[in-house]
């Protein structure tokens, strides 16, 4: 073939590759989270309501982050929507942070999230424009981040300024953004009326959907018939603590890429008991007691637990100090009566927990190593003290932040503590736990030192009882919407400890009573849903194509139980293609509510639709 010939018919196909990329209507699910200088830790790993470097452990007076960011974030981890970041104040705006090396499009949508700071990198925001109106991308804009005459452009709006007002939002105009929201918008009642609202005037043929006083606040505008934008105003520190808002983000991402696929928690409750295995219970005066033996463990957890269908998920110690021998010892090996004249049988306790483990009824969790300080003989010292002077003092039992003596724990001797415990748990009870909580709650947070970041980087994936997502790609610090966005998580009763069974075990089961709807269920599976990876985008037959990807880590709880997902379509993407056909794994199917079942299995799973009208 003439050699000009196979130049110009790849150029031909290369052309229409690239066209039906800019001009296909399926995007893919995916989004770009674009921020400005938000982000204060400048190895872009934690995201933290605290911020990221030069934090003591207590609070030191240090201005604290914006926490649009963080919310934000914690958003999208929640609903397990796929998302990058690109960060201005550290990354040179480029147009291939949205295309890939053919040109075709990264992204669904681009949540524009960008803060005025002179931090920023002499961002070239007309790649933007070229994205949104070249490529087809979606775009969602923030609050007052939008202060760039090119985002104003895009969204239909001229941005006017800020100032307070405690009005109501109200829904003026139904659309698919305002699905299933009560107007006016609820926002938690723990929060003041000092907040921000918008002021912005609309160009011709954008479309106002909620106002606050006759104020826009949330807007949309359809660019073309593949192209959209929203607008979602308010003040930005305090924006998703509306119920409707964090909603209209959802539905935005929605509507802007065409589909969704998501998880919600609608009745579920991580319930949590601390402690086993621990030996504050043996030293502490005012934390003496027996720990549980095998028969009331089976009686008072393992019997109501099953009766329920329920999971209690426990936070184990497995190393026991010693303090005669003034040494670490494995904690199930010890029968003694200790000098409070309780009789411990920790023997006896794990033939419980491996029981209620047999049963499917208890969830493995680390605690920890020892839940006591590293360092037990330096000043003031606590091997050879009195029972009632320095071993009742509370810091002694404290693992990852040292509260006797005010200061923190070094990185690499929490490091060595984490993978130790990490290693007894294993051995102790045949299973890997992906939950870490620090004794007490106490921990290290500056840069070097800090706790969560050590966790997440050990394999880890959720930290302390709701303190947050733990990953290799990030770890989110400080989480919010517990029992809203994320399962609600709740401690054992009567007190969320062993010690509170020992002395009030019928209580225990009251749970059930107080959360008779509930479904309470694994930590390792709201850890799974974090963890999956979801993407999706047109195959070569026309038709979406959707995958779920479950690795052998994070989402192991998926290996034999099934998934339940949302599966969500733009009003506009029915219209113009048709009723959608669904198979799973190659098996059709027909959503009832939205609502999507997963087989049990790791690895990948893909979900075929085709829309036929």
């Amino acid at each position: 073939m003439n050699k000009k010939l196979i130049v110009f018919t790849f150029f031909i196909l290369l052309t229409s590759i690239i066209t039906f990329a800019k001009d296909n209507v399926i995007k893919p699910f995916r989004v770009a989270v674009v921020i400005g200088s938000q982000w204060d830790d400048p190895s872009s790993y934690l995201i933290s309501t605290k911020g990221g470097t030069g934090y003591n452990s207590a609070t030191d007076g240090t201005k604290i982050p914006p926490t649009d960011f963080h919310h934000l974030v914690v958003l999208l981890k929640s609903w397990s929507i796929p998302f990058d970041i690109i960060r201005l104040d550290q990354q040179f705006l480029d147009r291939y942070m949205f295309l890939d090396m053919y040109d075709h499009p990264k992204y669904g949508t681009i949540i524009w999230n960008v803060n005025q700071s002179d931090k920023l990198l002499n961002p070239d925001y007309s790649i933007i424009t070229e994205m949104v109106k070249d490529y087809h991308m979606g775009l969602i804009a923030l609050s007052d981040r939008i202060a760039q005459p090119e985002i104003q452009s895009l969204l239909g709006l001229k941005f006017i300024g800020s100032w307070q007002s405690n009005t109501s939002i109200e829904i003026v105009n139904e659309h698919f953004l305002s699905t299933g929201i009560e107007s006016p918008l609820t926002i938690s009642e723990e929060l003041d009326d000092h907040r921000k609202r918008q002021q912005v005037t609309c160009d011709e043929g954008t479309t106002v959907i909620a106002e606050q006083n006759g104020m826009p606040q949330v807007t949309v505008k359809e660019l073309s018939a593949n192209t959209r934008t929203v607008w979602i105003g308010n003040d930005p520190d305090f924006l998703f603590y509306f119920d409707g808002i964090r909603t209209i983000l959802r539905n935005a991402i929605t509507w802007t890429i065409g589909y969704n696929i998501y998880k919600s928690y609608p009745n579920e409750i991580i319930m949590i008991m601390d402690d086993p295995g621990g030996s504050q219970n043996v030293y502490l005066d005012n934390w003496k007691y027996p720990e549980l033996i095998e028969k009331e463990i089976r009686e008072y957890l393992v019997k109501p637990l099953k009766e329920n269908n329920a999971i209690l998920n426990i936070n184990f110690v497995p190393a026991f100090v010693n303090e005669k021998k003034s040494r670490l010892e494995p904690t199930w090996t010890q029968q003694f009566t200790d000098d409070f004249g309780n009789k411990q049988d920790y023997v006896s306790s794990k033939k419980g927990f491996d029981y209620g483990i047999s049963q499917g009824v208890f969830e493995v969790m680390c605690h920890g190593l020892t839940h006591m300080q590293p360092d037990l003989v330096s000043e003031p010292g606590w091997y050879g003290a009195d029972l009632d002077k320095e071993k009742a003092e509370v810091g002694w039992y404290r693992e990852f932040g040292d509260v006797r003596r005010n200061k923190e724990i070094p990185a690499a001797e929490q490091r060595w503590r984490m993978e130790t415990s990490l290693d007894w748990i294993i051995e102790q009870f045949g299973v890997v736990p992906l939950e870490f909580c620090p004794g007490g709650g106490a921990q290290s947070r500056t840069f070097f030192n800090n706790t969560c970041c050590l966790a997440g980087k050990l394999g880890f994936g959720w930290y302390g009882w709701g303190e947050g997502y733990l990953g290799k790609d990030m770890v989110i610090q400080d989480w919010i919407f517990l029992g809203k966005e994320s399962p609600l998580i709740v401690g054992s009763l009567p007190n969320s400890h062993d010690y509170g069974i020992t002395y009030a075990p019928e209580d225990f089961k009251k749970i059930f009573e107080k959360y008779p709807e509930a479904r309470f269920i694994s930590v390792n599976e709201f850890i799974g849903y974090l963890h999956a990876q979801t993407s999706g985008k047109c195959d070569n037959s026309g038709k979406l194509a959707l995958s779920i990807f479950y690795d052998s880590h994070y989402c192991k709880y998926f290996e034999d139980h099934e998934t339940t997902w949302t599966l969500e379509f733009a009003d506009w993407l029915i219209d113009e293609n048709g009723s959608p056909q669904i198979h799973i794994d190659g098996k059709e199917t027909t959503p009832i509510s939205k609502i999507i079942n997963v087989r049990p299995g790791l690895g990948k799973h893909i979900l075929e639709i085709e829309f036929s009208k």
